[in-house]
């Protein structure tokens, strides 16, 4: 912004404050991150501990839409889980997809639920689909199930690629209406392995998005269960995004 020589001196000092709360801001945004990671990997002297937020980078560097500081600690949770089987549901350009693929086992079974062309899909062109694939490593068995997640087909299809075996890590990223994501976690969530983490992205409340409502089904759940919440708040910005996660136990407490 341009600035004549009258208005420099004061417009100097109110920058000068500015960029200081700024970087106070950030310095307590970074802190919490940090104190995130900590809580999922205490191991800080591990090159693994701050590999997390290179794996974050990297995802967003392929399209995941989710905040560096809430992204990382997750994956440090998924990473630490190992776990053999993952499903996502809502994969868009596929950025958190690529990182679990990362996090999991080097032989984990990673499912792609998505819907083309839909109101929260991604992935439409078998192009996209081909570099998803890229992103599994040598031996691990990638899905790709391309239709509506709440229809009892695509369910169905899931089991047949399950094969009886059970989720280790279900990440909830598609329909975010109300009605939405509670379907979505209704008939999922009896797949996951008892105890093993169930993660929801944006559940801090959208105010400029009135028809993202996924803050209102997890206030309603984050209680019922053990739980975990990854948030980033921006002062004096929109807010978006937040991560809530809990650890499915078979039904929830009264």
């Amino acid at each position: 912004m341009r600035m004549d020589s009258n208005s420099c001196r004061v417009s100097r000092y109110g920058a000068t404050v500015t960029g200081k709360s700024a970087r106070i801001r950030s310095v307590r945004r970074n802190c919490m991150a940090v104190r995130n990671l900590v809580a999922v990997d205490p191991a800080v002297w591990r090159r693994a501990f701050w590999g997390n937020l290179r794996s974050a980078r990297r995802a967003q560097a392929r399209g995941a839409l989710q905040k560096l500081r809430e992204i990382a600690p997750l994956i440090a949770l998924v990473r630490r889980g190992s776990p053999a089987v993952v499903v996502e549901i809502g994969t868009a350009a596929g950025g958190t997809f690529y990182t679990w693929c990362q996090a999991a086992r080097g032989d984990a079974t990673v499912v792609s639920i998505d819907l083309p062309g839909g109101r929260f899909g991604g992935a439409e062109r078998s192009a996209e689909v081909a570099t998803l694939r890229g992103y599994g490593r040598d031996r691990q068995e990638l899905h790709f199930i391309r239709g509506d997640s709440h229809q009892l087909d695509t369910l169905d299809q899931l089991r047949a690629v399950l094969n009886g075996r059970a989720i280790d890590f279900l990440f909830i990223d598609g329909d975010h209406t109300y009605d939405g994501v509670r379907r979505d976690f209704e008939m999922y969530a009896p797949l996951v392995r008892r105890g093993c983490p169930i993660a929801f992205h944006d559940v801090v409340p959208h105010a400029q998005q009135p028809d993202c409502e996924v803050d209102r089904f997890w206030s309603e759940i984050k209680s019922r269960y053990r739980s975990v919440e990854f948030i980033d708040l921006v002062e004096g910005a929109e807010q978006y995004g937040g991560i809530g996660v809990l650890y499915w136990d078979g039904a929830p407490t009264a």
